[in-house]
């Protein structure tokens, strides 16, 4: 009797933990739906990610990921999945494309009057006349302008030749004057456009004498940030009594 009772007295501990332990969490599979979802246009597993806390998390309820079908799978209770629906439909979009346009124009600045430069455009009076408060130079042409097109998040590159008689300069037939002028990394907001960099060179040609030319480098880099529709200095190189003053304007359409 006395071996009955301590082998009771010792198992009351024992059904006093079991007692505290809490039910598991059970769900009969058949409470349980499965759907599909099919991703048209953005990362399946980014998806997954953004909507996954919204699943109950009951055990057999999950989500997986087929990145080549570009499939969402889902398993779980009727209100979850439709909640899960929802919120694929409002995230599975195509991303908003802004449309930037940058407008440059490389004019040349001058002590002395430029009768082989094509004069400035109207559109940059203002400009001119903000130039000639602030620099030396009293005349000023055009050596170049263009018009580019692109996306946020890439980049433009252009290059051309210039005679060098724009610059009142002389040099070997042959030799005329090269120019570059790169924006890296460009993104946009509703009304500024930013460029991670900036770069202008050029490459002139210097009459040494005795039939002998050499070309000699100069140019700039900077970042850039420009309000839309805003006419922006954003460099300038000198060469001898003139210089090259690169002006851009920029447009940003469709910016989120």
């Amino acid at each position: 009797m006395k071996k009955l009772i301590a082998i009771l007295l010792l198992a009351l501990p024992l059904l006093a933990e079991e007692a505290k332990k809490p039910a598991e969490e059970f769900n009969e599979n058949r409470l349980f739906k499965n759907r599909v979802f099919d991703v048209q246009n953005r990362n399946p597993n980014d998806l997954a990610s953004a909507v996954h806390l919204l699943g109950s998390g009951f055990k057999g309820a999950g989500i997986s990921v087929n990145s080549q079908l570009r499939t969402i799978t889902v398993r779980d209770f009727p209100e979850n999945i439709a909640a899960i629906e929802e919120a694929i439909k409002r995230l599975d979009r195509a991303e908003a494309s802004a449309n930037v346009t940058l407008n440059i124009a490389v004019l040349i600045a001058s002590k002395t009057p430029l009768p082989n430069a094509p004069p400035v455009p109207d559109e940059l009076a203002p400009v001119i006349k903000q130039l000639q408060a602030t620099l030396r130079y009293t005349s000023y042409g055009l050596m170049t302008s263009t018009m580019h097109r692109t996306k946020p998040g890439s980049g433009i590159e252009n290059s051309g030749i210039a005679e060098p008689a724009l610059l009142g300069m002389t040099a070997k037939e042959g030799k005329p004057i090269f120019y570059n002028y790169a924006f890296r990394q460009i993104s946009a907001s509703e009304k500024t456009l930013s460029v991670e960099r900036f770069a202008f060179s050029m490459r002139v040609p210097i009459d040494l004498g005795n039939g002998n030319v050499q070309y000699q480098d100069v140019g700039f880099n900077t970042p850039v940030s420009i309000r839309q529709n805003e006419k922006v200095v954003i460099g300038t190189t000198t060469m001898g009594d003139k210089a090259l003053i690169v002006v851009v304007t920029a447009g940003v359409d469709g910016a989120q």
